[in-house]
């Protein structure tokens, strides 16, 4: 399976999570929170947009963390 990344603005990210609604709150926690949000109109691609914390400074350090071991475990979701 080949993974594709797109490039994406803040503005589409405002866009796509109606900016950062509470209604697309999907969960958070001390150093981040994760929004739903869809690109594309009618069957847009639905995805997680997180928001890290960065007045906290720890949280920079647990996103490379989580990410690392991204690559070694997959997500259930996923």
């Amino acid at each position: 399976m080949s993974k594709q990344f797109i490039k994406v603005s803040y503005n589409q990210l405002l866009k796509a999570t109606n900016g950062f609604s509470e209604a697309n709150l999907i969960g958070n926690g001390g150093f981040s929170s994760v929004y739903k949000g869809t690109f594309g109109k009618g069957d847009g691609r639905l995805v997680a947009v997180k928001v890290l914390d960065l007045q906290n400074p720890i949280a920079q350090r647990s996103f490379t963390r989580e990410c690392e071991a991204w690559r070694i475990v997959r997500h259930r979701n996923y």
